[in-house]
């Protein structure tokens, strides 16, 4: 007879068909909560059943009897926790009774929270009950000590899942793992679970263990654990590979638990149990590799949390196993209760050791795995793909980057190979080749996607990808009609989850692209006048101008043509598709210079002749940040505008001629002529002019722009009289499908259907009569967006981040939501414009190096525990003071960034003179003084870490 779930029926809180449907159509309307790596696993546990009888977050009541009785309410056991905490803002705003949409940290709708309770609860109290401890080095301890102040309480139901990173064919809901028992005859099913790398005493237990029953249920947990343990697919290989070669194969079942591991010891090891038994399982292994982390902490004992409970109220029966080793005198796994030989004789088999093996690089011997096992976790170090043997050795130089890229480069013109994405598209990811996934795609806008984990996830300083694809939009100088907006938010809605991202280059940015949907999406733009083409790979990048080219009353003069021709002549033309790197240009004719020629490769600002009255351009070359920041240098000529086109061709023939620059991928970039191969500008002009065949006029005394703030946020009055446009902050550049609908739609009522996005991630309406610019303002407040941000609304930028970057340290979109609301919380009077640029990795895709903060994503371990953490950089500026910001030799954990500035923004305001901006602030204080003010204290200066590595595929 089959065994009865946990409470006597098995939750069920997957929607379907049109509730299914229903509820994504509300979610994009209610509020949010962002949930992390165990919170998600959670929700997704909660509703297949896996924690029945739970249907969602504990209440109160349940929540105190398991922390002090180990049961819930009802009577049942139960041992831990399943909870959701949000910060005391956030939990302000939350009303019970209330829907909540639970989503990802990049904002994914996965489900809903009906809220029936909140309650306050002690952090340090539970974690003491949970895991013994509340010392921050143990890391069930420091996770709770670090989660918000308030716990959310309600039944949940489930709209997506998050993809388990290749694991999909292993996964097995409660229901459907209780089928597969029923298919295969099963009536009595032993449960094994662990963390751990597989090793011979698994094997012992697991085999001995199903001496008395039908049937093995292997369920290794892929979910969040520690930095330091083995990968999960790397332990889900060598349970494969065991059950293939040395199992029975009608007596076993492998799948996988997607929980995250909580370190709790023996309350841990019960939960576990009573999981498995909602999976259908009779019976459980109970070993000795439970204790791990925990067993100095843990206040009982495995056997004595299952002793606290009658048999018959657990509904599973637990196997408990002494200690096993490998003895050499027996030449066998054993146990104390077979083996007659002296501790000499044994060696212990535990995954600590394994992984300390590893740790060493030292072979992982036979009595500890089987040699299969041992081949997998040999590969593993040496970095090759666990399910491959070594490669011969080779007596061959090995291929630097660079020469691979210029192979593959000289090989093919991916611009004329588009037929080959449509023949990916039919036969599907599986069949695109390595040359098209890191290479090629790239000029077509598309490069494969990071699978959140970021950099430490991967080898090498780069992290994994998932089968899914970013896409880039090119906008050129953000010119955008309404209609084509509409066409970004229907195929985010219908193939990238729903939302889409403005970039610093004033492009639009999908992700979870699948290549069965990328030729759609490449014919819907051409229909609807935009391109993917050259927004990402070695070409000319998005050509960015001023997004109020043409209605700005202070302009120079309308330099959005010259932008739209100088795409033409270079996107798409075969003699520019091989450069030696991404190529970036930008043709203002506005005062505030605001596509900031300093960090382009070309720099175009508008300037009037002194003399002759006429309109021309000031020129900048070899502006560049990344990990070796470099702001342009002005050559010393009058552009005219009839001269602009040629120039520019001039300059990006050169860049494609310059062979010096095709030997390193990462001193690829124009800048490094000047900073590793001695050019001056007199040289770059000399050479400049010998390929355009003309002279160039002598430049003429530009005025840069002097602290001018460049967001465009706000209404604002346009040349044409009577008319305003209105620009919307939108914080970290993140839109969904629903809100760039309602920007095009409003475009439309209050303009003629014309928006501009900007280098600061915003997006602006035109041509709005005056007298209606209120009612606007107060619909696209309506909007989710902003009109009258505060600074750090306005101010904030961040880059893409772990959330699908796969060289990124640190997650950037989530965390700079949350500092900005720190940030307003605590200083909601803060009226000073400021600049504060996050980015997840040295390589200043989030620009730090011109921020007034700019905070550089790092990782550091906090009581033996690694977290994201950030560097400060202070003082940056462009245009008339412009410099790169100063690493001041400070660096904190993510959580405690807020507290660092909240520090220096209240010493700037205490002691500013004479109206200081925050840059003059800084510019008067030395690295040591504004290192004391973050920190509260003085602290001697850490340094900056070398970069992970070449910058990510197709950055910014």
């Amino acid at each position: 007879m089959e065994i009865s779930p946990h409470g006597g029926r098995l939750v069920d809180r997957v929607l379907r068909g049109d509730a299914l449907r229903d509820a994504r159509e509300r979610a994009g309307s209610l509020k949010r909560i962002a949930l992390n790596a165990r919170t998600m696993s959670d929700l997704e546990l909660l509703a297949v059943g896996a924690y029945s009888p739970l249907e969602g977050f504990m209440g109160e009541a349940d929540y105190r009897t398991v922390l002090n009785e180990m049961r819930l309410l009802s009577g049942l056991p139960w041992t831990l926790p399943i909870t959701l905490a949000v910060r005391q803002t956030a939990a302000r705003t939350i009303r019970v009774g209330e829907d909540i949409a639970l989503v990802t940290p990049w904002e994914e709708p996965l489900g809903i929270l009906h809220v029936e309770e909140h309650f306050a609860y002690n952090g340090r109290e539970e974690a003491r009950l949970v895991y013994g401890t509340d010392d921050p080095r143990h890391p069930g301890a420091q996770y709770q000590l670090t989660r918000g102040d308030v716990l959310l309480a309600g039944p949940v139901d489930l709209i997506a899942r998050q993809p388990l990173k290749g694991f999909d064919a292993f996964r097995l809901d409660p229901a459907d793992s209780r089928a597969r028992f029923r298919q295969l005859g099963w009536q009595t099913v032993v449960g094994f679970q662990s963390h751990q790398p597989m090793h011979r005493a698994h094997e012992y237990i697991q085999k001995c263990a199903l001496e008395p029953v039908d049937g093995l249920f292997i369920h290794p947990l892929v979910g969040q654990t520690k930095l330091d343990e083995l990968p999960s697919e790397v332990r889900v290989r060598c349970y494969q590979v065991l059950v293939e070669q040395y199992y029975p194969k009608d007596r076993v079942v492998l799948a996988v638990f997607p929980g995250a591991i909580r370190y709790a010891g023996p309350r841990e090891t019960l939960f576990h149990a009573l999981v498995r038994k909602n999976y259908g399982c009779t019976h459980f292994i109970v070993g000795r590799e439970y204790a791990g982390i925990e067993s100095t902490f843990a206040p009982m004992t495995v056997d004595d949390i299952f002793r606290a409970f009658e048999p018959a109220e657990l509904g599973i029966t637990p196997l408990f196993f002494d200690e096993t080793f490998y003895c050499r005198r027996c030449e066998a796994v054993t146990s104390p209760k077979t083996c007659p030989h002296a501790s000499q004789d044994r060696m212990a088999l535990s995954g600590a050791v394994v992984r300390e093996l590893l740790g060493r690089g030292e072979l992982v011997p036979t009595e500890f795995a089987r040699p299969e096992v041992a081949e997998i976790l040999r590969n593993w170090v040496r970095g090759a793909e666990v399910a491959t043997a070594p490669a011969a050795p080779s007596t061959a130089p090995k291929e630097t980057k660079a020469q691979r890229a210029e192979r593959l480069k000289h090989a093919t013109n991916p611009w004329e190979a588009i037929a080959e994405i449509r023949r990916f598209a039919r036969e599907g990811y599986q069949s695109i080749p390595a040359p098209w996934l890191n290479t090629y795609f790239r000029w077509w806008g598309a490069y494969t996607q990071g699978d959140g984990i970021g950099a430490v996830g991967g080898k090498s300083g780069e992290g994994k990808a998932v089968p899914y694809f970013m896409v880039r939009i090119r906008i050129p100088n953000g010119q955008l009609f309404s209609h084509q907006l509409r066409t970004i938010a229907g195929f985010a809605e219908r193939s990238a989850r729903g939302v889409a991202d403005i970039t610093v280059r004033e492009n639009f940015q999908l992700h979870w692209v699948p290549i069965e949907d990328l030729p759609d999406l490449l014919e819907n733009l051409t229909r609807a006048g935009l391109s993917t083409m050259g927004t990402c790979g070695d070409v000319t990048r998005n050509i960015t101008g001023c997004p109020v080219a043409g209605v700005d009353a202070d302009e120079l003069v309308d330099a959005s043509p010259l932008v739209q021709a100088a795409t033409r002549m270079l996107n798409g033309n075969p003699d520019f598709y091989n450069l030696p790197r991404k190529y970036k240009i930008t043709i203002a004719g506005c005062r505030a210079w605001c596509s900031y020629p300093e960090i382009n490769d070309v720099g175009m600002t508008a300037i009037r002749h002194p003399q002759s009255g006429e309109t021309g351009f000031s020129l900048r070359v070899a502006g560049g940040l990344s990990t070796n920041p470099h702001l342009a240098v002005r050559l010393n000529a009058f552009i005219r505008w009839n001269q602009a086109l040629p120039v520019i061709r001039g300059i990006t023939e050169i860049f494609r001629d310059s062979d010096v620059l095709r030997q390193d991928r990462e001193k690829a970039r124009l800048k490094f002529l000047f900073l590793q191969h001695g050019w001056t500008a007199e040289r770059f002009q000399a050479e400049l002019e010998r390929r355009i065949g003309f002279a160039l006029e002598p430049a003429v005394a530009e005025e840069p722009p002097d602290d001018v703030y460049r967001d465009h946020v706000g209404i604002h009055a346009q040349k044409q009289d009577g008319y305003v446009y209105a620009g919307a902050a939108v914080l970290r550049g993140r839109l969904t499908a629903e809100q760039m609908r309602a920007m095009a739609d409003l475009a439309e009522r209050y303009g003629t259907g014309e928006l501009r996005t900007t280098t600061m991630q915003n997006l602006l309406i035109l041509n709005v009569r005056r007298e209606r610019a209120g009612e606007l303002a107060r619909e696209i407040e309506a909007a989710g967006l902003r009109v009258q941000g505060s600074p750090f609304w306005r101010g904030t930028i961040a880059c893409t981040g772990t959330e699908f970057c796969k060289l990124a340290l640190t997650e950037t979109k989530g965390f700079a939501r949350w500092l900005v609301e720190e940030l307003e919380a605590r200083m909601p009077g803060f009226d000073q414009h400021l600049k504060i640029h996050v980015t997840g990795c040295p390589n200043s895709c989030g620009q730090h190096w011109i921020a007034d903060l700019g905070i550089e994503g790092k990782k550091t371990k906090v009581e033996g525990t690694m977290v994201d953490a950030y560097y400060f950089c202070v003082g940056g500026g462009v245009g008339k003071h412009q410099h790169t910001a100063r690493p001041v030799g400070y660096r904190a954990p993510a959580t405690e960034v807020p507290d660092a500035i909240e520090r220096l923004l209240r010493s700037y305001l205490r002691e500013r003179q004479n109206g200081d901006t925050f840059r003059a602030f800084s510019a008067r204080h030395t690295d040591e003084e504004l290192r004391g003010l973050l920190a509260g204290q003085a602290v001697a200066a850490v340094s900056r870490d070398a970069s992970p590595g070449r910058p990510p595929r197709g950055v910014e």
